[in-house]
Formats: C-alpha cells, structure tokens, sequence
C-alpha cells in the first residue's frame, strides 16, 4: 500500500525562480507584485488538493565577494526584484480556507523576539495554517553589504547562532503564556490573567532577553518548523528542532540515503525517525505523448540566458562560476553560503564549464518530465525507492501554468494511485503535514520542555 504524501508549491515572492524561465511564453509574471496575483494562485492550488503553499526568500540578490552584482541580475530578473512573502500570508490565508503557507527566514539575518511576534501573530490570523523554513545562510554576501555585517558568518558558526535563535523563539512560543491566561472578564476588569504570563529571561552567546512576550497564542503557537540545509551540520540541526525537512536532491539512491540518514539523526534525538517528514522537490513537465512532454521541457531549459542561470547558481552558494576558469574542477571549490547547492556538482569529475552548460538542465530538484501516466508513475517510483513523505512541485513557467498540467492531469491519476487523499487535508499547518492530533507541537519535540507547569 503506497504511502499518502504531501504537496506543496514552490515559490518566491519574484517573477522569476529557479528555472529562470519567465521569458517563456507560458509565463505571466508582470503581475508577480500583486495581491490578484498570488490569490488566484492559492485558490488554484486550494482547490486542487496541495496542502501548502512555500515560499523561498531572498533579502538580497546576487552579488560576487566584492560585492559586485552581475548587470544580468538586474536585466533578466534573477531574484531581482524580489518582495517580502511574509506580508501577503495573512491576505492568502483570508483567501481559502484550507490551504497552509510557509515561509522563510534566516536566523543570521533576523532577530528571535522580532520574528517570534511575526510569526505568532500569523498563526492567529491564519488560523493555525503557518510554518517557519528555517535558513542560517540566505546570501551571505548581501548581509554584508545591506545589513552591515562585517564579515561573512562560517557554515558551521551560522548553525551555533541558530540553535539558541531557536531556544529563545520556542521559549517565547511555548513558554510565555500558560493555557487559559486570556480571561476577558469584563466584570472583573480583567483581559488576561498576569500569573498565567510569564517573564522569559535569556542571556546567551548570540542574545539577550528580559520580558514578556505580548502576542496571544494561536492555535500552533509554535509554527510548523522546516528545515533546509543537507550538510552534516544542517542534518543535526533539522533531526533537534525540524518537523519537516526539505531536501533538493535529484538522485534517487542519494535521495534515499539523505533520508534514511535524516531519520536515524532523529531517531538518536530521542524522537520517533519517522516524526520528521522528509519533503522533496521536483519539476514536473508534463504533455498527452512523450515527444510534446520533451520539447515543453527543452523549451523551458531554453528560456533562461546562460549567463542569468550562473547569477542564480551564485546567489544560491555564493560561488561566481563566471568569475572561475572553466577547465577548474569543481572539486576544488568551497563556500561559506551554500555548501550543499555547491556540493550538488561536486563528487562527478566535472569543471566549471560543464557546470555552467548544464545549470538549465539540472538547477533545483528531480526533474520529471513525461505523459501524465508516466510521471504519476515516476513519482509513485520516488516515493518508493526514496522513502519521502512528499514533494513541493518547483515554480517553471510561472504562476499557474507551472501547476496547471500537474492539477488537471497529474493530480487525478495520484489519488487513483493512493498516494493522495480522496479528498483535500483539513485543519491547522501541522496536523496536515505531520499527522499530529493536535495543532500543537508533539511529545517529544525539545519545545515542548520550555513550557510552564502552571
């Protein structure tokens, strides 16, 4: 019996992602900084059955050590503009009724009260439908030069800052309010009960914190916590805090064995390995025959310039290829920013070169690309071989032509499959996408410790 999976879309809060491809005559991306246009996208995707709607973020752009940014990025819209996705959620979640929205945030750029009160304020208006990606690096370089950074953080450094980001967010989630301390009685002059709110004092490496957290509890309190970082640093933080990890592998047997290891790290935590579910992401193009399913494909990998597709390689591990000879093995490369989108051309005997003409094809996760049968079947195949738990389905073309092949086609031969409910998930972020009974964190989960006893 197959395994149910989850779905959700990959986007960005910009016209152009991943695969560069808004010059593409199936794109629409004019309209990208509009509220019009990301509702309609919800409720396509509402309706259709994801579970969830993800949004990558970027506070910078592309840009080389010094600090230089290649005149591509601005041309072609590499990441360029790009929004905050952050503010539009509550607009979304007031769209549709059903669908969870998640979102990323860098805990090198970002401070824990400052985001804790964001998101558990989101939590509320969504009704327990938002989720925190938690990154440590979201390009270093633009930290420096638009956040005043003084140096670029170290990989592993950004993950000691992020352990105690996370402490100090889950204490004030968790641990600032007992249950029933909004009393709003009116009689006796009382909205909430001050022996039920309690003083969160932190003193640490990273920050510093004295007070009481002024946000109401929503229904998670906690947003649903994501993961994205393959290292083995990133493997360690996702297997403490993560409820769900995000992998970007196109290799099946590697795909299987990130897994497999992801679940083991958990499972030496203390936690059940299978309460971490594992989502992976994949570009789906599909057509009625393999032929058409190609050239839709070969059209898409065309779209981009080569020179805009090594903007965003650089933006995503800081690594400028441009700047590289090409005959330089790619072995021979390091980064402090994206060690696991570098170490994805790492291990085959390539060079710069042959990395910079294979970007288009290869950039983002598995690519599946078939009739509707044939790619309900690969990715029956992928659930299989891999054991994830499932897939966000990467932005292509742009806006609902990404998805629309995938709803009307794709979808329906899923759910004859089983790996998709008969009928759309319901309830808040977490119970969708873990299984949870409640909106709350689970046992087990080392959130659950900073609550109050009172």
């Amino acid at each position: 019996m197959p395994k149910e999976i989850v779905l959700g879309a990959f986007e960005e809060f910009t016209p152009s992602f991943i695969s560069n491809g808004w010059p593409h005559e199936r794109s629409t991306p004019a309209g990208f900084a509009t509220l019009p246009y990301w509702q309609s996208l919800a409720r396509e995707l509402d309706a259709a059955g994801f579970d969830f709607l993800f949004f990558a973020d970027a506070l910078g752009y592309p840009m080389d050590d010094a600090g230089e940014v290649p005149e591509v990025v601005i041309r072609e819209a590499v990441q360029f503009p790009v929004h905050d996705p952050l503010t539009i959620v509550s607009a979304l979640a007031a769209t549709v009724d059903r669908l969870g929205f998640v979102v990323t945030a860098s805990t090198t750029s970002e401070q824990p009260y400052l985001l804790a009160r964001r998101f558990a304020t989101l939590d509320t208006l969504t009704g327990g439908r938002v989720g925190w990606n938690v990154v440590t690096s979201d390009m270093q370089q633009a930290l420096v030069k638009l956040l005043g950074l003084r140096s670029v953080t170290p990989h592993d450094r950004r993950y000691d800052r992020a352990d105690e980001f996370i402490d100090v967010a889950l204490q004030l989630w968790e641990g600032g309010w007992s249950e029933d301390a909004a009393v709003v009685d009116k009689a006796a002059r009382v909205f909430t009960d001050p022996a039920r709110v309690h003083r969160i004092r932190h003193e640490g490496e990273f920050f510093s914190l004295d007070g009481y957290f002024p946000v109401s509890p929503g229904p998670q309190r906690t947003p649903t916590l994501f993961q994205a970082g393959a290292s083995t640093r990133g493997v360690e933080f996702a297997a403490r805090i993560a409820e769900c990890v995000f992998i970007q592998e196109r290799d099946p047997a590697k795909a299987a064995a990130l897994v497999a290891r992801i679940r083991a790290e958990v499972a030496a935590r203390g936690r059940r390995g299978d309460s971490v579910k594992v989502i992976n992401s994949i570009s789906v193009v599909t057509a009625p025959t393999p032929a058409a399913a190609q050239s839709l494909r070969d059209s898409l990998t065309a779209a981009p310039s080569r020179d805009a597709m090594a903007a965003l390689y650089l933006g995503w591990s800081g690594v400028n290829l441009l700047g590289i000879d090409p005959d330089t093995p790619v072995d021979e490369l390091s980064t402090q920013v994206g060690q696991t989108t570098l170490a994805m051309y790492q291990g085959q005997g390539m060079t710069v070169g042959t990395v910079l003409d294979a970007l288009a094809r290869t950039l983002g996760g598995t690519k599946v690309t078939g009739t509707p049968d044939s790619v309900a079947a690969d990715i029956e195949t992928l659930v299989r071989d891999t054991d994830v738990d499932g897939f966000l389905i990467e932005h292509s073309f742009g806006g609902i032509a990404t998805y629309r092949d995938f709803i009307d086609e794709v979808m329906p031969r899923l759910r004859d499959r089983g790996l998709l409910p008969a009928d759309p998930r319901h309830g808040s972020l977490r119970e969708m996408l873990t299984g949870a009974p409640t909106p709350r964190l689970q046992a087990g989960h080392p959130g659950v410790g900073f609550r109050p006893t009172v």
